[in-house]
């Protein structure tokens, strides 16, 4: 059995191919030729302890998620994953990999994957909002996607923006990285926004302005009570775009929408029926894609990992 730690699996494989890997897993998610039960969520204390299996022909992943916020007085994360790749026909285990860095890859190639799809060839600004190590990610990714030559960002974590700019100033020499005092003022300036927060509220004003023409990317809102887009945004758009159907049901930023009539339920796809080509986007240039994650993007992620070291290595 195989150990990947953070190092080696961002380093294994190109964005791209971890971008064509979260396409075909888009894809597989609308087939249902996968068995994913409900993650088990379990309370010890003050703390929370997540397990999220799915399972296909070829493999079965497990992750595992803790939540112990006692570790900020340890100086440890808050958070820890570890996610465990098992041969499906056999039940072999197979490898054991970090779970920070295979979600941070895998939400990233997941949201690139839709801006990919759609937002215009010719748009080369992108908005960030909330620039902690989930934003770096999502960064680094739409920027294999897109030929972006300047980059707009804003968090109310001062340090978190600092280091931003440094990591994106190193990365990217000839990318203009501007600092902004609020998510407003970085929704005017970008063609592409990916907003990355856990807000309660809505991060930007109620104005047409902000929203015209461009296309918005939400991966921060992943319970029922958080919102990240104000009602003008679903107002203008003809449809919505999500990874996973699920997300129906668990995102703010879906069930507001439809529940107070911004926008019909039946304008709300998956995006992985428009990358296989069996739906139209529509004409409109105002478009959403809503994220919130699966333990499938989980599977596919391990599996690039895994078969990548394997074919390196000539095992």
């Amino acid at each position: 059995m195989e150990f990947f730690d953070s190092k080696t699996i961002a380093d294994i494989a190109s964005h791209s191919e971890w971008v064509e890997t979260m396409e075909t897993a888009l894809q597989m998610i609308t087939t249902g030729k996968f068995v994913m039960p409900k993650r088990m969520h379990l309370d010890y204390g003050e703390d929370t302890f997540l397990l999220m299996p799915c399972i296909t022909d070829e493999y079965w992943a497990t992750k595992m998620v803790s939540f112990c916020q006692g570790n900020r007085e340890k100086e440890r994360p808050s958070i820890y994953g570890t996610v465990v790749l098992n041969d499906t026909k056999t039940g072999e285990p197979l490898a054991i990999l970090d779970g920070a860095m295979i979600t941070a890859m895998r939400t990233a190639a997941v949201s690139a994957a839709g801006i990919k799809h759609l937002s215009p060839l010719n748009n080369h600004s992108l908005g960030i909002i909330g620039t902690g190590v989930q934003g770096i990610y999502q960064t680094l990714f739409a920027c294999s996607v897109r030929e972006i030559d300047e980059i707009w960002a804003f968090d109310h974590d001062s340090g978190n923006l600092k280091r931003f700019a440094v990591d994106m100033n190193f990365r990217y020499p000839n990318i203009r990285v501007h600092l902004t005092n609020n998510s407003d003022h970085v929704a005017l300036n970008s063609q592409v926004i990916i907003s990355a927060t856990n807000s309660q509220d809505p991060v930007f004003k109620n104005s047409k302005e902000l929203f015209t023409g461009k296309t918005f990317v939400g991966i921060g809102s992943y319970k029922p009570d958080c919102r990240e887009f104000p009602e003008e945004l679903f107002r203008q758009v003809d449809q919505i775009f999500v990874d996973t159907m699920d997300g129906k049901d668990e995102s703010g930023d879906l069930i507001t929408p439809v529940r107070s009539n911004w926008i019909a339920d039946r304008n709300i796809f998956p995006i992985g029926s428009l990358i296989a080509g069996n739906i139209l986007l529509a004409e409109n240039s105002t478009r959403l894609y809503k994220t919130v994650g699966s333990a499938l993007f989980d599977l596919f992620a391990a599996k690039l990992v895994y078969e990548k070291y394997i074919d390196k290595n000539h095992i």
